[in-house]
């Protein structure tokens, strides 16, 4: 199954994604024997339905899931709306699925490559990346995956 994968980074102006793919960052792939490739990760990877306000946990920030890198931090059935800012050195992942990029022209292709040096609110449901190495500056194995939402912030 191929990802997109998006980076938002922490602390100035969240520059989102999709031309990010020419940078290689929404164009991921799990690899075969990720861990993340679990029936019940593929379950929480692939929800179909956008969280509520009721399942937004609002304790979650960029800067929470940055300081809270373990998986008893938050549940990964609640969701998060998350506004950042930029820093070089430590990323929280965010990553727009095939599936939810054709529900929403929103999240298409084509309007996430408008979004590079656009500061925006993302919405979506936590996940816990199981693998523990990664090949990319994350800050956290705190995800919101999948992105159910993109909006410009205020």
């Amino acid at each position: 199954m191929r990802m997109r994968k998006a980076r938002i980074p922490a602390a100035a102006v969240v520059v989102l994604v999709s031309s990010l793919a020419g940078a290689g960052l929404l164009c991921a792939q799990e690899k075969p024997g990720d861990k993340g490739e679990t029936a019940e990760a593929k379950k929480l990877r692939g929800r179909a339905t956008a969280p509520t306000a009721a399942d937004v946990d609002a304790d979650v920030t960029l800067d929470a899931m940055l300081a809270k890198n373990d998986k008893a931090a938050f549940s990964e059935s609640k969701g998060a709306k998350a506004t950042g800012e930029n820093d070089a050195h430590k990323w929280v992942i965010v990553e727009v699925t095939p599936a939810w990029q054709k529900k929403s022209a929103a999240l298409s292709p084509e309007a996430l490559r408008k979004l590079p040096g656009t500061r925006v609110r993302v919405t979506g449901w936590l996940y816990w990346e199981p693998d523990e190495e990664q090949g990319d500056p994350r800050g956290t194995r705190w995800e919101i995956h999948p992105v159910t939402a993109i909006a410009p912030a205020r």
